[in-house]
């Protein structure tokens, strides 16, 4: 005769803890590049169309610029890291917190945040796991926007709200996929 497990072991044995993944352009300098283009392709954009042609075409200096904005995302991509994270137990959560306590002066909170950020980013990161050295080094490195979205996805997944999330793009699509099938 089987043993019934009951209802809570079931949902226990099931949980997933909620992960997030960020992504970090490395190569920061590409930023102006494209910002640059993208006011280059505003300026060409702004000429008119070419009447010699039957719609009116686009301005060929604005093709030229948009195929080198194309170029350049390709290029920023390839420079991106993508770190994810993962939510840890409560425990574990409140055992962490407890380990960085505020300093005497701090007037933010319950914990020292420069210390707990970097060990928070370093206990949650999946891909790529990290030290805490390494994490320290990490935000050492980064701008602070940059930091900001990694320790920003490594508390969240610990203290957001956990729901069925909504995708305006993908009923943006599908709501023009039905119109299309009609």
């Amino acid at each position: 005769m089987a043993t019934k497990t009951s209802a809570i072991a079931d949902i226990i044995g099931s949980i997933k803890r909620p992960e997030k993944t960020v992504p970090i352009c490395l190569a920061g300098d590409l930023q102006a590049e494209f910002e640059s283009l993208e006011r280059d392709l505003a300026i060409a954009r702004e000429k008119p169309a070419d009447a010699g042609t039957l719609a009116g075409g686009s301005d060929p200096m604005a093709t030229a610029i948009a195929q080198q904005i194309q170029e350049l995302r390709a290029k920023m991509r390839e420079h991106t890291a993508v770190f994810r994270f993962q939510g840890l137990s409560s425990k574990v959560y409140s055992d962490l917190v407890a380990q960085h306590p505020p300093k005497e002066e701090s007037k933010r909170g319950d914990v020292d945040w420069d210390s707990f950020s970097v060990a928070l980013v370093a206990t949650c990161a999946v891909e790529p796991k990290m030290s805490v050295e390494e994490a320290g080094q990490l935000a050492d490195a980064l701008t602070q926007a940059q930091w900001d979205a990694l320790f920003t996805a490594a508390f969240e997944v610990n203290k957001a709200d956990i729901d069925v999330p909504f995708s305006f793009a993908a009923s943006a699509v599908l709501s023009g996929s039905k119109k299309n099938s009609r």
